[in-house]
């Protein structure tokens, strides 16, 4: 599996924004600065009121106005410029000081917002050429936001990010061992792994999936796509046994991640995931079965939740796949020892991608039963057992489509993963 570093480690490469000051003359070089965005967001907190504010008929709750911002950081700028120049800070600063200055806090103000330590609230003035300097604009940090859509930019991540496939292994990790612990009870910021989980998650604002290949892909949406699913758990209080049926389709769309400068929910990971096989090169072609028994809704007929990784991605959905065959299916016999294969509702559902006929689905189960999944003999054993029968059922209607086969309803409600479904 992947071994993430601890993330204190990011914490010593700062998120900078480095400015270039051109030199005036053959005898004044010229020279950079690097501010830090972690230490500039935290002075501008304190340099600006942060209040209710009303425009027009609306109330805007805690937030500040964007020339004020820029009146702080260009202050900020023309002592940090002073101290690079050996002024006299005593003395006045000089014109070109004051302009270098001004222009440093708009770039860094622009920055600040790019990076979503704050954001607009209101629209752009008519007329205003930056919106900085629009005296109507106003602006809210991150922290003052309330509890929206997103669960991942309550705070913004101001370090560099580790590489994406490690931080969405090490975001469900963590996501998995919160749920062993939490008994149907919303966690909170008393507790240390929730707060470890929550940075995590954060860190995903940096992280750049723009060159990921297409296997790190699947295996950075599939961990995503779980650890969101348990997220959204935790962050809504589902209790364990509630029934979801209701919610099914709003649960997809119910809260997403900011990874990089894009937003995912879990529909909107499913589709991506779905598009191609793994090992495909530029998308398209056929879906890759095996991808419905590794994506989890957190609910008791859903497939467990596991870390996947790039290396043995491969191998990791064939158990996942054996493993929920191996739950689910089942042959029984009536009175006259007709046989009637049951089947999980994901056979029914996505049909087409199994082959679109009952022999089609009974080979792919058959294959899939061949990878061991279990963790003791007598599952082992069980699920052997179960192979050969199913095995000897499409065997023997291989010419004509006799088999019988029946779905098992889809358990909805939600299941406690600190215990066995």
């Amino acid at each position: 599996g992947v071994q993430p570093p601890p993330i204190e480690q990011q914490k010593q490469a700062p998120l900078c924004i480095k400015i270039d000051v051109e030199p005036t003359n053959r005898q004044n070089a010229g020279y950079s600065l690097m501010f830090n965005v972690e230490k500039v967001a935290t002075g501008l907190r304190y340099g600006v009121e942060i209040k209710d504010r009303k425009t027009m008929l609306k109330v805007h709750h805690r937030c500040f106005g964007g020339t004020e911002a820029v009146d702080w950081l260009a202050m900020h700028s023309l002592k940090a410029f002073s101290e690079k120049e050996n002024a006299d800070m005593a003395q006045e600063p000089n014109e070109r000081l004051r302009i270098l200055a001004r222009s440093a806090g708009l770039l860094l103000a622009q920055r600040l917002l790019e990076t979503e330590v704050f954001r607009q609230i209101n629209k752009k003035s008519k007329g205003s050429q930056n919106i900085f300097e629009d005296p109507q604009a106003l602006f809210r940090f991150r922290e003052d936001e309330k509890a929206g859509p997103v669960l991942n930019t309550r705070h913004v991540w101001n370090c560099r990010a580790r590489p994406p496939v490690v931080v969405a292994a090490d975001l469900v990790h963590k996501a998995m061992l919160l749920h062993l612990s939490v008994d149907s009870v919303p966690p909170n910021e008393a507790w240390p792994e929730w707060m470890a989980f929550l940075a995590v998650a954060e860190e995903l604002q940096m992280v750049d999936i723009s060159l990921l290949f297409r296997r790190a892909e699947v295996a950075f949406f599939l961990n995503l796509h779980n650890a969101l699913m348990l997220h959204t758990h935790m962050h809504r209080g589902t209790m364990a046994g509630e029934a979801l049926r209701g919610m099914r389709s709003r649960l997809l769309k119910l809260h997403q991640y900011r990874v990089g400068g894009q937003f995912y929910y879990m529909e909107t990971m499913q589709q991506r995931l779905l598009k191609s096989k793994p090992g495909a090169r530029g998308g398209g072609g056929a879906v890759e079965p095996r991808l419905y028994f590794a994506l989890s809704l957190g609910c008791k007929s859903s497939p467990d939740v596991r870390v996947y990784s790039v290396d043995n991605l491969d191998a990791e959905l064939n158990v996942a796949t054996a493993a929920l065959c191996a739950r689910d299916v089942q042959v029984n016999y009536d009175a006259h020892g007709a046989k009637t294969v049951v089947l999980p509702k994901v056979f029914k559902w996505f049909a087409r991608d199994f082959g679109d006929d009952k022999l089609s689905v009974l080979r792919f189960i058959d294959k899939a039963l061949q990878h061991p999944a279990a963790t003791n003999a007598e599952a082992t054993e069980k699920a052997q057992q179960l192979a050969l029968e199913v095995r000897a059922i499409y065997v023997s209607n291989a010419k004509k489509d006799g088999v019988r086969v029946k779905y098992i309803d889809f358990d909805w409600r939600k299941r406690n993963y600190g215990r066995p479904p």
